[in-house]
């Protein structure tokens, strides 16, 4: 027969809440923690895609543009990506060219900010989606990467958010860079 204390504190139900409470404690936060990653994370990648489709549109919207004038848009375009380090973000914008046989392209210029510019020449079309193979048009083509690092970097790799647009000129059938 048991011994009438250990009885009692058998019967006795008083921290049940609290080690329920331990017990679930450590779910909760990490749905928290990983609630506010994932939404961290895709509020990075969304801005990626505003600072492309920005620099894209705004490039397309010339009939001419200097050198100086692609460069401050680039760098411009990063405040986008804020309050995410800008200085890590990569972006290119290239005008790209398909020549009359549709079988090759040409890049015409092409600029980049911490981020290689294409070099000017031809290349085999098949390096182009098959939509965008039609002679004779001219495309915009920005381009943007970005490290995005979690958080949680002893647990998570960096992930690099990267999105590209393909647009036509607007004012004119082809812009020139001077």
């Amino acid at each position: 027969m048991m011994p009438r204390r250990l009885l009692d504190l058998l019967r006795e139900t008083r921290g049940t809440a609290l080690i329920e409470f331990a017990i679930v404690l450590p779910v909760l936060l990490i749905l928290f923690v990983g609630g506010y990653q994932l939404s961290d994370a895709i509020a990075c990648k969304r801005k990626v895609t505003i600072m492309t489709r920005a620099v894209g549109d705004i490039t397309s919207q010339n009939r001419t543009v200097s050198t100086d004038d692609v460069d401050a848009l680039l760098r411009a375009s990063t405040s986008i990506i804020a309050p995410y380090a800008p200085d890590k973000a990569r972006l290119r914008v290239t005008q790209i060219t398909v020549e009359s046989s549709g079988a090759v392209f040409q890049v015409n210029w092409s600029r980049g900010h911490n981020a290689t510019a294409l070099p000017v020449g031809r290349y085999y079309a098949s390096a182009l989606p098959a939509a965008y193979r039609q002679p004779n048009m001219v495309f915009i083509f920005a381009q943007s990467a970005y490290p995005y690092d979690s958080m949680l970097t002893q647990y998570f790799d960096s992930i690099t958010f990267a999105d590209d647009i393909w647009l036509l000129p607007r004012k004119s059938s082809t812009i020139t860079l001077t």
